[in-house]
């Protein structure tokens, strides 16, 4: 028995942030484990230096662990468990000292004494001192712990314990009393024996008490306490300092005659004695308990920074049902993976996070996942990373089918020509997504720049349709009269022709020059820009978004801005996001069981829209009867997207994620995931994790999960995949024309 050791898992145990459950949650795990361990095993609870910190762990038998873990986070909803490592070095010196309770059948002042005095419902936790002594410094070289280590007393020692304080009060003097008290608990058998005698020789009052005091009615635990620090070699001094102060803090608990007592402090690690003492399921509890908000004032006490929310039973995981897994779920020891069905994915996703906690792996996954499964993907970035990172993850049987779309490719760039719609689509939805990309660049509003708008929407509704179709053609036809009157003799909108025939031509000259020039100016920043002439002058060739959705084919838009400049990658992904609106909504005439499902990933979403711009709320609110699913990505929402825009995309986004966000986007999200989270919780969810507020079946289901780890790459295949889409879509630069006149002939090396 004095040499029996602990070889258990170590299991650190954090507390939520602001727990307000006290010990009594812990008295009453202790009596069911007290219940559950008939074989009388060993539980070490402890609290130790942890990482720099202070906090609390235990090692149990396996037999025993899931029974504690599963009470332990009932009784603490948001505790969090984790295995650590014991500490290890052989530079470091250990100093230890056993503590004994004596005499241990007299109660110790437990819980209930430490309420405040005003208010007895505010209760000051005790552990406060002895995490103060305990608590590690930053450079890990001196560390402490104390080891409370307990097991179920047996029956005989639990009627001993009755029998001793019940023959102490037979002694007629205080004095006489103490000393049988203190001999007959002592852990060496002389003691006890002496005691036993000094009973059987002194004569006993006339009354004796038949009262057995409360803490020997209680179920018993007979258990051990040991206080081990560990200190550089030539700092002995310390660490037999930090023994005083910390057996020292214990003297909080001292009750009637009841104290612990420490041993001297030795050099090396303490056996356990083959006799523990007595301590009830009340007393541990006020000893080891996880921490309370009253003790989170403690320096560096570790605290759970991630609250565990349960997910709901109806949810599923199986990726080959169809569904997209999303995660691993995050609940006690529940790590299954988890998905979102195909249905529920048309309503849409937002993953909303700060840079550098997991986003673009989680989007990685589902692009990934969505290419595997033989759907349309179409993914806009706009940093150039993850497209590059996607490229990896195309399998072989994929590879004719993706598109990579490469704003900075100089060897044979792939077109897109934004005024050229699917067949069918209304000139008016083109032209008024081309005009709310440019407002979303230059900012340009109706009661600020009318006339400017006025004259761009009418070249664009005259160029839709025609050969001629591209955005430098708006500056030919602003200043080529015989081009202008040839085309405008093809317009069938009348309104159209009214305003070329008679407003245009009523201004002179010189009003003419001026109304045009700020137009011009605004266009020529694009259309002198030497790589967007190659991407937008592609005529009817390039991308037909339309035919990526019905032909389930991959478009990877990489529109990097430190390669192809800030302004120049919003206008594209502008572009190419009111054009899949369109291409989206002609899906129309076909019926709905035949539409093949499209799903759209944009990352940093925001960057495309403009303050008052409905383009994605509208696109949200209507693509899903299109089968077009939108998976949105942001950094933030609080200065980025304005009321009504916030109000349409949260709205009409059927799942959100949240990982780490800022203090306004917290008080923005707690009220829409609900669940009793707090901003608090946003704002410290660790990298990788998050709380996703997920349709299932169409309902809402709110729970915490982790994203899945970054998917093992095959050999490079991101060169292979970039030739093939060169091949099939790109335009090499000595067959691409400027303006649709002029060939340009550059040496691509």
């Amino acid at each position: 028995m004095g040499r029996e050791t602990l070889v258990n898992m170590l299991l650190e145990i954090r507390p939520p942030v602001g727990n307000t459950r006290g010990p009594l949650y812990t008295e009453s795990l202790l009596r069911a484990l007290h219940r559950a361990n008939s074989q009388r095993r060993k539980v070490s609870l402890q609290l130790r230096g942890i990482d720099g910190g202070v906090g609390l762990a235990v090692s149990c038998p396996d037999e025993l662990r899931v029974l504690f873990l599963q009470e332990l986070q009932d009784a603490y909803p948001g505790v969090t468990v984790r295995p650590i490592r014991a500490e290890t070095g052989s530079h470091l010196k250990t100093w230890s000292t056993a503590i004994r309770l004596s005499p241990d059948v007299l109660p110790l002042r437990t819980y209930g004494a430490f309420l405040d005095e005003t208010d007895k419902r505010q209760f000051a936790d005790p552990l406060g001192g002895l995490l103060s002594a305990i608590r590690s410094g930053h450079s890990g070289r001196i560390s402490s712990h104390l080891e409370l280590i307990i097991r179920p007393a047996t029956l005989g020692r639990q009627r001993q314990a009755k029998s001793i304080h019940h023959r102490q009060a037979r002694f007629r003097t205080a004095s006489v009393s103490r000393w049988y008290l203190y001999w007959s608990t002592h852990p060496c058998w002389i003691g006890r024996m002496s005691a036993r005698l000094l009973y059987w020789g002194l004569p006993a009052r006339s009354d004796e008490p038949t009262e057995v005091s409360s803490k020997a009615a209680e179920p018993l635990f007979e258990c051990w306490l040991v206080v081990t620090t560990r200190v550089p070699r030539n700092a002995s001094y310390i660490g037999r300092k930090r023994l005083r102060e910390i057996s020292g803090a214990l003297g909080r608990f001292h009750q009637d005659g009841a104290s612990f007592l420490a041993s001297k402090p030795r050099r090396w690690k303490r056996r356990l004695r083959r006799r523990g003492f007595l301590l009830s399921a009340r007393e541990i509890a006020t000893l080891w308990h996880p921490l309370t908000q009253a003790v989170e004032g403690v320096s560096r006490v570790q605290l759970s920074e991630f609250r565990e929310l349960e997910a709901p039973v109806r949810l599923t995981s199986k990726e080959g049902r169809g569904e997209t897994v999303l995660g691993q779920l995050k609940f006690r020891q529940q790590r299954n993976q988890f998905g979102i069905a195909q249905d529920d994915l048309r309503r849409h996703l937002i993953a909303i996070g700060k840079t550098g906690c997991g986003k673009s792996t989680f989007l990685l996954n589902v692009v990934r996942q969505q290419i595997e499964a033989n759907r349309g993907v179409v993914l806009i970035d706009p940093h150039g990373q993850l497209a590059e990172e996607v490229l990896d993850v195309i399998p072989r049987r994929r590879t004719n089918e993706v598109i990579y779309f490469d704003a900075s490719d100089r060897i044979a760039p792939v077109g897109f020509n934004p005024l050229v719609g699917p067949p069918g689509a209304d000139p008016t939805l083109i032209a008024d997504g081309v005009l709310t990309s440019f407002k979303n660049v230059f900012g340009l509003e109706p009661g600020t720049a009318p006339r400017l708008l006025h004259i761009f929407r009418n070249c664009l509704l005259s160029l839709i349709g025609t050969p001629h179709a591209s955005l430098t053609g708006v500056q030919r036809l602003l200043v080529d009269t015989n081009f202008r009157m040839s085309l405008v003799s093809q317009v069938n909108n009348a309104a159209v022709q009214e305003f070329w025939l008679t407003e245009f031509n009523r201004w002179n000259d010189r009003d003419r020059t001026q109304y045009i020039a700020s137009l011009q100016n605004k266009l020529g920043a694009f259309t002198t820009h030497d790589q967007l002439q190659r991407i937008l002058n592609a005529g009817q060739k390039g991308i037909h978004l339309r035919q990526v959705m019905d032909g389930s084919r991959v478009l990877i838009c990489n529109l990097s801005k430190g390669t192809v400049g800030h302004d120049a990658s919003t206008l594209l992904g502008s572009l190419l996001l009111s054009s899949l609106q369109v291409a989206a909504m002609s899906r129309a005439d076909i019926p709905e069981v035949a539409r093949t499902d499209c799903t759209i990933v944009i990352d940093e979403f925001h960057s495309y829209l403009a303050e008052g711009n409905t383009t994605m709320a509208d696109a949200l609110a209507e693509s899903r009867k299109y089968r077009t699913s939108y998976v949105l990505s942001t950094q933030m929402l609080d200065g980025q997207l304005d009321h009504a825009t916030l109000t349409g995309v949260l709205g009409n986004c059927g799942s959100t994620l949240c990982m780490t966000v800022g203090p306004r986007d917290a008080e923005t999200l707690v009220d829409l995931l609900g669940n009793g989270l707090t901003p608090e919780d946003l704002m410290r969810i660790p990298k990788y994790h998050g709380y996703i507020r997920q349709l299932i079946d169409g309902a809402p289901h709110t729970f915490s999960m982790t994203t899945l780890a970054t998917p093992k790459l095959p050999p490079r295949r991101g060169e292979t995949i970039r030739q093939v889409s060169r091949q099939q879509y790109g335009q090499p630069l000595r067959d691409q024309h400027i303006g649709g006149r002029h060939p340009v002939v550059t040496n691509p090396h």
